[in-house]
């Protein structure tokens, strides 16, 4: 049965979250699910699965304000979240995806990067005619609003966004460094002038979640939505599996596993 199952968080950390999806993605046989996060309790920098931690995240002022950074298990760019942070994850298993949308005959990442543009999110996101995907990020015209992450094995994908609901202005985006490797429509902006903010377009974080929803609902060939709990998810903690989200340490300057137990975080 092409079934998919709805975990609906807030204000859940995002560390754990990543702790879930990671077990998710890695245990086979997990079915196919939607995560929906309304922020994390306390600011955090994530940098992708490759990156460099002095050459993306203001160390200096992280550690001084004592702001937690990780690397997570899926590619894709730096991001700073906090409670104004919505967090998407889309977790297909392949088999299913081909039946929800059999016209797609190529399932790499750049294919399942402009999937989500086209058959996902231009539908959440459907009042507004000039949200596009911006080589791996969603923005309306120019200005980013989400930054995306990708992780594919042979049975599944795994497709998640963190979107900007506000942002302090300068605040918490004066964590990142300018990357050396920027998008080109970026233009060599600042991160202020780059990026615009969900609240401006919309009343409420109910419109964007009721959106989701609803294009969840409308996924071509789905048989049934099953709402979870988030108990029903972290069973899948128990299985033994790779595990790559790491923690930095500031004072050794260095990556670290994950030593706390899931539930101590």
């Amino acid at each position: 049965m092409n079934k998919i199952k709805i975990l609906k968080l807030k204000n859940f950390p995002i560390l754990k979250q990543l702790q879930l999806e990671e077990a998710l993605y890695r245990t086979p046989n997990t079915g196919n699910w939607i995560i929906l996060n309304e922020g994390t309790p306390e600011p955090i920098v994530i940098v992708g699965v490759s990156g460099k931690a002095d050459k993306l995240v203001n160390l200096k002022q992280t550690k001084e304000r004592n702001i937690q950074t990780m690397r997570r298990f899926s590619g894709g760019g730096t991001v700073v979240a906090d409670e104004n942070t919505i967090f998407s994850s889309i977790l297909l298993e392949f088999n299913s995806f081909k039946q929800f949308y059999p016209h797609m005959k190529s399932f790499y990442p750049k294919d399942i990067m402009k999937w989500s543009a086209e058959h996902f999110y231009n539908k959440v996101f459907i009042p507004h005619q000039d949200f596009s995907l911006q080589e791996h990020d969603y923005a309306f015209g120019e200005r980013k609003f989400g930054g995306n992450a990708q992780s594919f094995c042979k049975e599944k994908f795994l497709h998640h966004t963190s979107f900007l609901w506000d942002f302090k202005d300068d605040n918490m985006m004066s964590c990142l460094k300018q990357p050396e490797k920027i998008p080109e429509y970026r233009q060599n902006r600042d991160h202020l002038s780059f990026l615009c903010k969900l609240k401006d377009r919309y009343h409420t974080k109910d419109q964007v979640f009721n959106n989701f929803i609803q294009t969840i609902n409308n996924i071509p060939s789905l048989h049934s939505i099953e709402e979870v709990s988030l108990k029903d998810a972290e069973s899948f903690l128990q299985n033994n599996h790779f595990k790559a989200n790491q923690i930095y340490n500031y004072n050794l300057n260095v990556w670290e596993n994950i030593k706390n137990d899931y539930n101590n975080i």
